[in-house]
């Protein structure tokens, strides 16, 4: 099956990328050549309520309705050869930032078995999508916190990229911070354990 992925309308897609708006609207800026599939945008209340709110309220006013396989479908069938990109507003990685693509992406990727990564952070798992509002990112057990110092200075080439494991991120010890290029990301031990050999 063709991958999908997530972006932010304003991401700059690789070629045999196709963005597929699931928001509420369009940027007028996005230049022509985009799709629109408004059965997984969010309802009125999106900017109104909690993450957690909007995370009960997404699941039962739209992802409860829908059959991910038949959604996984017509995305792909929507990006016509190419790989589609469900994208809405929120840039990756901007403080206090979170987007109901990662919320979709969860929910496709657990029906597919297979993740649905935010375009640029491919080597995250999909626990630690990088717009899933923090208070819904799960844990790995209750009250367990990884020893996550062990991989700290680690490095690895993930798809031709070099990352680094820079330090445990100071506000969430469940997380590391990872250095790719010009950005940073946390992530969880999942990651970690996957791509980085531990001291």
């Amino acid at each position: 099956m063709t991958d999908i992925k997530t972006a932010s309308w304003f991401t700059k897609m690789p070629e045999g990328h196709v963005k597929v708006g699931i928001s509420r609207g369009i940027p007028r800026t996005v230049a022509a050549g985009y799709r629109v599939y408004r059965t997984l945008a969010p309802g009125p209340w999106f900017h109104s309520v909690t993450p957690e709110e909007y995370d009960r309220l997404y699941k039962v006013d739209v992802l409860d309705r829908l059959d991910p396989r038949v959604v996984a479908t017509q995305l792909i069938d929507l990006a016509r050869g190419g790989i589609p990109v469900m994208v809405c507003y929120e840039r990756p990685m901007v403080q206090g930032d979170w987007c109901h693509r990662a919320m979709a992406a969860l929910w496709l990727a657990e029906a597919l078995d297979r993740p649905i990564p935010e375009l640029g952070f491919e080597v995250l798992a999909q626990a630690d999508h990088p717009l899933m509002p923090p208070e819904l990112k799960r844990p790995t057990k209750a009250g367990e916190v990884p020893d996550l110092a062990r991989f700290v200075g680690r490095s690895a080439t993930i798809d031709g990229e070099a990352h680094q494991v820079i330090a445990v991120d100071p506000n969430d010890p469940r997380r590391a911070i990872v250095k790719a290029g010009n950005r940073s990301f946390p992530a969880g031990i999942d990651t970690l354990t996957r791509h980085f050999k531990p001291v």
